[in-house]
């Protein structure tokens, strides 16, 4: 089948309800030796992008930029299936709350983010939407202590916690304003693992999350869309159905987690999804994967699609399967 549409007309016309040829499609992946810097982190992205041809780009950046700037130290051995680890958190006790302050976005880690968007933005010279992922206030200082049980711990003192929350959201709000003077499509703002009752209750979210979600998503509003992505099982994505976006993403295929035809019944913005990065994509075969997505295509009906994995795709992944979720919306 011929492509009718560029990628990004594919795009916008379904955003816009219009008729479309297929369903747009797109997938992610770390690169651990390619992402500690910004020139290599924008080589990397570029070239998964030509490998592909992804109808849209999710920037995928090392998890620990974001607390980076806060003290935290990471070791990483520059090998491409080694992930970072973690050798110093910053906030051991409720008192170090109070040594969060809002950053410098041109400084360090961040600084460097805005580097790569900016790099991957004047070489797709706005042919095709592209997203810079943005954590949640609520997850980023749960990585500041290193432990979520020590963090569920440290929900017990919240006139600390939420002095750091309004520090990272300030400095997030200034990220999203510079993201957005160069030039992506939106944010992909994810939640973590912090939106999950396996980890909080929701009425701890709605106390020390929502309010500071809806800031950043009300930073990103002058964007074109913005994506949020609920992670893992049991999440509460129901929670969310009044956030200002106009794409949801999460894994339908975990266990506690609507599908497609129930999350229709709740939500009118498009979905994002369809393979399950756990199952299918890293352990089954390309037919596995093709009859998945086509599966996930009919249970969501009428329902706007984004063709996409659940979450970043696991180490390991074969690339026979990456590509055969390419292939399956033809």
């Amino acid at each position: 089948m011929e492509d009718k549409f560029s990628p990004k007309e594919r795009v916008e016309r379904l955003m816009d309800g219009r008729e479309i040829d297929r369903p747009p499609v797109s997938c992610w992946q770390h690169f651990y030796d390619h992402e500690w810097s910004a020139d290599k982190l924008a080589k990397a992205t570029l070239e998964y992008q030509n490998k592909y041809s992804w109808d849209f780009i999710k920037i995928n950046p090392r998890s620990s930029y974001y607390i980076e700037g806060w003290g935290a130290k990471f070791k990483h051995s520059g090998k491409p299936d080694e992930k970072p680890v973690l050798e110093y958190a910053p906030v051991k006790s409720a008192q170090d709350w109070l040594a969060i302050k809002p950053l410098d976005i041109g400084d360090a880690a961040f600084g460097e983010q805005l580097k790569a968007t900016d790099l991957i933005s004047r070489q797709l010279d706005d042919r095709i939407d592209f997203f810079q992922t943005v954590f949640s206030p609520l997850s980023i200082a749960a990585d500041l202590t290193g432990s979520d049980e020590l963090f569920k711990k440290l929900l017990n003192s919240p006139k600390n916690l939420e002095s750091a929350l309004e520090a990272i959201t300030a400095t997030l709000e200034d990220y999203v304003d510079e993201l957005l003077r160069i030039g992506i499509s939106g944010i992909f703002f994810a939640t973590t693992e912090w939106a999950t009752r396996d980890n909080i209750t929701e009425e701890q979210y709605l106390e020390f999350g929502q309010p500071y979600d809806l800031r950043i998503l009300r930073a990103a509003r002058p964007a074109k869309f913005n994506i949020l992505h609920v992670c893992r099982r049991y999440n509460m994505l129901p929670l969310f159905k009044h956030y200002p976006v106009e794409i949801l993403s999460w894994n339908k295929f975990e266990e506690g987690n609507l599908d497609f035809a129930q999350a229709d019944k709740i939500f009118n913005q498009v979905f994002l999804g369809g393979a399950d990065h756990l199952t299918s994509l890293l352990t089954g075969t390309p037919e596995d994967v093709r009859r998945q997505v086509k599966e996930s295509i009919a249970d969501a009906g009428d329902h706007p699609l984004l063709v996409g994995p659940g979450c970043s795709l696991k180490l390991g992944t074969p690339e026979a399967n990456i590509m055969a979720l390419r292939e399956a919306v033809y």
